[in-house]
């Protein structure tokens, strides 16, 4: 999912309502449980005050309750009365047992995000004597490419017969197995390149899984990871798909923990460096600033970008939601981390451009009328205006930054000493 697509949702001014309500096929009455839900949703919104004409078109975009894929539908609505209309509705794989229903001024694309974040893309490749299975997931169900070719010439396997022609005819099965390695390692090599795949998931027969990632180039054979899987209709496509999401799973906990890691570096250098400036020993920050200074939370003097000064250090993230916020202003940030149980509701403030963001209306000293939202959807609207990467990371580790909120920087903007 190209994220950059959810920009035009804040191109609308006024009431904003998102929906996720999801459905499972393999229920009993799974069409009508879902209608249900949409029942109980609508009824919700009028004691929310949202007008007919809004209700009528998010009606209208809920989506076939006999969807037989299942997962859960993601309608955001905008507008009233006669302007109520619906600019994004989507079909998202999973389900959640939880309807969400968020009416504010802003979209609340965080779950929407986080399933974006999560769909890895990854190319799965089942190979054996004969050729090759490969498919290429993005972001949906379904693979957005594949092939399935018989790639190696019979004769498939070594006689078992003696003879004076025995050693020859081995020699030539095994140069076909060779050739049929090279176009399935060709094919692989494409369809990983083609959606700049994350993980190359390989099953199949060992001896041919061998020949094939020989013919892999290194920016392909790192990617691979090998599972217990066949090319044959044997039965094994459940176990399969269990070891394929396993593996997708490691990958985001791999990539959630580089960030975690990346982010504690910098903020370690940071804390040093503001000891040493300040003559005292380093301590743990309430806030790093965005132009490149850090400060407990509240202390410091504001620069006039919305950092804070502090001895001419440049950094490099943002520790807490009022650095941030700064950082986002700034659009320094290369990365918004959100940690689970950012409250939702705890109020922002933000202006007409889709960077300008604040924990207090005195920070956006430029926009005359700044409007209240909640901190969570101001945050993530700032970083996908100014096109940032939006991750959710876990709060009870120690690499979690301040207050459930922080960033890493694109860029540092060192302060005058």
């Amino acid at each position: 999912m190209d994220v950059s697509e959810l920009r035009s949702l804040y191109d609308f001014d006024g009431q904003v309502v998102t929906v996720y309500a999801s459905t499972d096929p393999v229920r009993e009455n799974a069409a009508r449980l879902y209608v249900l839900r949409w029942r109980d949703i609508l009824a919700d919104l009028e004691g929310q005050s949202v007008g007919p004409a809004t209700r009528d078109a998010l009606l209208a975009e809920r989506g076939d309750p006999r969807y037989r894929e299942g997962g859960t539908r993601v309608v955001v609505a905008v507008g009233e009365g006669r302007s109520a209309h619906v600019p994004f509705a989507r079909w998202l794989p999973g389900r959640s047992d939880v309807d969400v229903v968020a009416v504010g001024p802003l979209p609340h694309l965080l779950p929407l995000l986080d399933w974006a974040e999560g769909r890895i893309p990854h190319v799965i490749a089942l190979v054996d004597r004969r050729g090759v299975d490969v498919l290429a997931y993005t972001d949906g169900p379904l693979p957005a490419g594949g092939v399935s070719q018989d790639t190696t010439r019979p004769p498939w396997h070594k006689a078992r017969t003696g003879g004076w022609a025995r050693r020859r005819y081995e020699n030539r099965v095994e140069e076909h197995w060779k050739h049929g390695a090279k176009e399935d390692a060709d094919r692989i090599v494409r369809a990983a390149h083609d959606i700049a795949a994350e993980v190359v998931i390989l099953a199949g027969d060992p001896k041919e899984l061998s020949l094939v990632r020989e013919k892999l180039p290194v920016e392909v054979a790192t990617r691979v990871v090998v599972v217990e899987g066949s090319r044959a209709r044997d039965g094994s496509d459940d176990h399969l798909a269990g070891r394929v999401m396993d593996v997708l799973a490691e990958q985001q906990t791999r990539r959630t923990a580089s960030l975690l890691g990346e982010f504690e570096q910098y903020r370690r250098r940071a804390t040093s460096l503001v000891g040493a400036a300040s003559g005292t020993a380093p301590r743990s920050l309430g806030s790093v600033s965005a132009a490149g200074a850090g400060h407990p939370q509240g202390s410091g003097s504001a620069e006039p970008g919305g950092g804070q000064r502090s001895g001419g250090i440049a950094l490099d993230a943002a520790d807490g939601p009022r650095a941030t916020a700064a950082a986002l202003r700034l659009a320094q940030v290369s990365d918004l981390l959100l940690a689970e149980g950012v409250p939702a509701g705890a109020p922002a403030w933000i202006g007409p451009d889709l960077s300008e963001v604040a924990l207090d209306p005195a920070d956006l000293p430029a926009v005359a009328d700044p409007i209240r939202a909640g901190l969570v959807d101001a945050l993530i609207r700032a970083a996908v205006g100014t096109g940032a990467a939006v991750h959710s990371v876990p709060a009870d580790v120690p690499e979690s930054p301040t207050e459930r909120v922080g960033a890493l920087l694109r860029y540092t903007l060192p302060t005058p000493g």
